[in-house]
Order: C-alpha cells, then structure tokens, then sequence
C-alpha cells in the first residue's frame, strides 16, 4: 500500500513540475513573441513592409541591451540627500534642507540627463533598423513624426521625449517623506 501511494505521488509531482515548467516557457515564448506585436501591427495597419527576421533580431537586441544597462531602481546618492532633506526638515534645519535640495535637484537632473541620451541613441538606432528595411518612411507618411518617434520609444519601454515613467524626472518618486521607499504611499 505505501508503495502504491509513494508510486502515485511521485507520479503526481513530476506531472506538476512538467506541468509548471511547460507554463514557464509558454509564458517566456509569448513575452519574446509579443514584445514586437505593436509594432508589427503598426506596420501592417500602415502598409508598410514586415520586418524581416534580421531586423527582429536587431530591434530585439537593442531593446534588450537598453533594458539591462537601464533598469530602474534606488540611487543611492539620491536616497541618502532625501534621507537627509527629510531629517532637516524635522530638525527645522533651513539651511541643511536647502542644500540637500540643491543636491536632489542636481542629481535629478543627472540621471534625467543620462536616460535622456540613452534614450536618444536607443531611438535612433532603432529607426535606423526600420529605415534599412524601408518601413520608416511609410510608417512617417502613415501616423507623422511624432507618433512614429513615440512609438519606437514606448517600444522599448521610453516614454516618448525622454522622460521618466510617472513624469518625475530620473524616473525617480518624490523627494518627500511620502515617496520614499517604505514611505506611506509603498507597501
């Protein structure tokens, strides 16, 4: 008897682990399929050609190089200056506060800067990509300038112009008590 019942749960197991792992390539499949799918159907609603599969690759490696050179995540720099905005704030240190706001401002405005121009190389080798594969100009004539350059750069998870998810510049939250991770407006 207990060898049936081991026999079956180890039966049982090994179906579940088959089971997860097919569920996790499936879902990986439709990650890398539709990653492209916005745009692909941008092409074809505009009559423009389909990007061949070395334009795919291309466009998917540029993504995916963009991606892991700019993920977002704390600044350390940043996080210390609102750590020490906040403690001046609470001490009534006016002096202290205004010059870590300075350094918030100044840091701000660094990493805005940088995503900015990786922002700007990632675009515009991407719509080199499309220009070597003739979809470019058709995709222009189709939805103009503007649309054209927001959609390679929401393609790739930039929001047009550059700037940062949520509008703040750095892609950073706040300064403010409220902001800050653990703050009252994060789990």
């Amino acid at each position: 008897m207990k060898s049936q019942f081991r026999l079956a749960s180890g039966a049982f197991l090994l179906l579940c682990l088959t089971m997860a792992a097919t569920a996790l390539s499936q879902g990986e499949h439709r990650q890398q399929r539709e990653e492209l799918g916005f745009l692909k159907h941008a092409l074809t609603e505009a009559g423009a050609p389909a990007l061949t599969s070395e334009q795919e690759t291309q466009l998917k490696t540029l993504i995916s190089n963009f991606r892991s050179a700019h993920h977002p995540g704390p600044d350390e720099t940043l996080e210390a200056a609102r750590t020490a905005y906040s403690a001046a704030l609470l001490a009534g240190d006016l002096t202290a506060a205004q010059a870590q706001a300075t350094t918030i401002a100044g840091r701000t405005a660094e990493l805005s800067g940088a995503r900015l121009q990786a922002a700007t190389k990632f675009q515009i080798d991407a719509l080199a990509v499309l220009k070597s594969g003739g979809q470019l100009d058709v995709l222009r004539q189709k939805l103009g300038d503007e649309r054209v350059v927001g959609l390679i750069g929401m393609f790739a998870g930039v929001p047009p112009f550059g700037g940062p998810p949520g509008g703040r510049p750095g892609g950073a939250p706040g300064f403010g008590i409220a902001h800050r991770p653990g703050g009252p407006d994060r789990n």
